[in-house]
């Protein structure tokens, strides 16, 4: 009698609490819905109209269905010229193999099998929404290996990146936009380049530069830096392309896990302060039925298994206006990053990131925090990414060791000969009091930052993706003692 008593004293508490945690969700959901609407961060925005040129661009198959489903019927439907870019094909998906092949069998070629059959899939859903298989571009990048790409080490075609899921160093597939692609950075911004200039989008929709996920933050660090390359360049659609960003990774985003066609998704609180330009495109009952019919069509994915990919089958899409870093004499250009790891490694988080601008437009100086001491083996990375006199793109990459130990790298893969002053100032926190760009790095007044940080070298999540544009001749070409 006594167990019975208290196996229902049990159930009711769990039920209790349940209900209490449902009643606060749902309470917290409509506070924070009227704050965004009510303090002006979440806008409504139209969807290209006949004229306009879309460019999508995704990491993964089944990405540009998660973020921008509904945008493709909308434009598409308006007559818009709409062009999707796949960078990978998703073949270190290991999940999906478990799933598809009742075993853990990560061998190469399963590998490149999957990601075809992922390719196939997302040519069903583009083509079933209207869009012509000659305007669908895989480029065939290796999944979970953008980051690698963007960095200095593998960026030049004789540094090859090798995938440790098909074991490639170029692309495997037959349908990719460069046959037999290198895996390399170079090779992904000539691709990326290539197809801007053959759409000259006016509107380009990428991942959110701060998702969590490393292969869709690298995603719009590339896409980002290829659009400010064509305007430094002297491209006139890459000045006035709107650029804007959609979220798919990201802690309790969305919420709740699960897909209600009634309700909103919003911008987490986290990335919605007072610079954000969060729009939401509303979606009718149609569009939104036929974004969760496609997003069930990716059968790799297991969609009925994984209910991330179901929560963005919504009345609505969000996405962030995405602008380049309009800097002035003495001026400061600032990003406070929240911490935003699912992870229990928080402590290499980037917290703060400045660009400060001297009284005699020489001097310059970057900060970089992380909120407590970071563990040995750890780093903060710093990508700083200039044009030459030429329009050659220059890379320098500062890694910030734990110890306050400071590596430069170039992009053509020696030591910067420039001298780094690094002061380590509290637990955590290291100051850059002079950048090793070089010489003339600075003529076309436009700079791209990329922050991130790492934990035996796992790569963490990005901290600051940003395209920093500086008025003409403000620096001069400054050589550090």
């Amino acid at each position: 009698m006594r167990r019975l008593l208290r196996s229902r004293v049990l159930i009711a508490l769990v039920s209790v609490t349940a209900i209490l945690l449902a009643y606060t969700w749902v309470i917290n959901y409509l506070t924070w819905r009227k704050t965004l609407r009510t303090a002006g961060f979440v806008d409504e925005m139209r969807a290209p109209a006949r004229g306009d040129r879309v460019l999508i661009v995704a990491p993964h198959p089944d990405d540009e269905i998660l973020g921008c489903g509904g945008l493709i019927q909308q434009a598409v439907a308006n007559g818009a010229e709409v062009h999707v870019v796949l960078m990978t094909n998703g073949d270190a998906s290991e999940l999906s193999v478990i799933l598809e092949e009742r075993e853990a069998s990560w061998k190469p070629a399963n590998m490149i099998a999957l990601g075809r059959r992922r390719q196939e899939e997302s040519l069903r859903a583009l083509e079933g929404l209207g869009l012509e298989p000659g305007r669908i571009h895989f480029l065939g990048f290796p999944n979970n290996g953008l980051v690698a790409l963007w960095r200095p080490e593998h960026w030049r075609h004789s540094d090859l990146y090798r995938s440790p899921y098909t074991e490639a160093v170029f692309s495997p597939y037959e349908r990719a936009y460069t046959p037999h692609a290198p895996y390399c950075g170079q090779q992904v911004l000539s691709d990326l380049l290539g197809i801007m200039h053959q759409v000259r989008p006016t509107h380009i929709y990428v991942t959110h530069p701060r998702d969590i996920h490393p292969d869709h933050w690298a995603t719009s660090s590339f896409v980002g830096y290829a659009l400010a390359t064509a305007a430094v360049r002297g491209s006139d659609w890459a000045e006035t392309a709107e650029l804007w960003g959609y979220l798919i990774h990201w802690p309790r985003f969305p919420a709740p896990r699960r897909s209600r066609l009634s309700m909103e998704v919003l911008p987490p609180p986290e990335l919605s302060g007072e610079h954000a330009q969060w729009h939401l495109l509303p979606l009718t009952p149609e569009q939104a039925k036929r974004k969760l019919a496609d997003i069930r069509s990716y059968r790799t994915q297991a969609p009925s298994f994984d209910r991330l990919l179901l929560a963005f089958a919504r009345g609505n899409e969000v996405f962030e206006r995405l602008s380049p870093t309009e800097v002035g004499p003495r001026g400061l250009a600032e990003w406070h990053m929240n911490n935003a790891s699912r992870r229990k490694v928080a402590a290499v988080q980037v917290r703060e990131l400045r660009l400060e601008l001297g009284d005699d437009g020489g001097a310059r100086a970057l900060l970089v925090s992380a909120p407590r001491r970071m563990p040995e083996r750890s780093y903060i990375c710093l990508d700083l990414r200039t044009w030459d006199q030429h329009y050659i793109p220059t890379i320098t990459t500062l890694y910030l060791r734990a110890r306050g130990e400071v590596e430069a790298a170039r992009m053509d893969g020696e030591p910067s000969p420039v001298a780094v002053a690094a002061e380590a100032r509290t637990p955590g926190e290291l100051g850059i009091t002079r950048l090793p760009l070089p010489e003339d790095s600075l003529a076309q007044g436009s700079l791209y930052v990329t922050c991130w940080g790492s934990v035996n070298d796992r790569l963490i999540d990005s901290a600051v993706t940003s395209w920093v544009k500086l008025p003409a001749g403000l620096f001069d070409p400054v050589t550090a003692d």
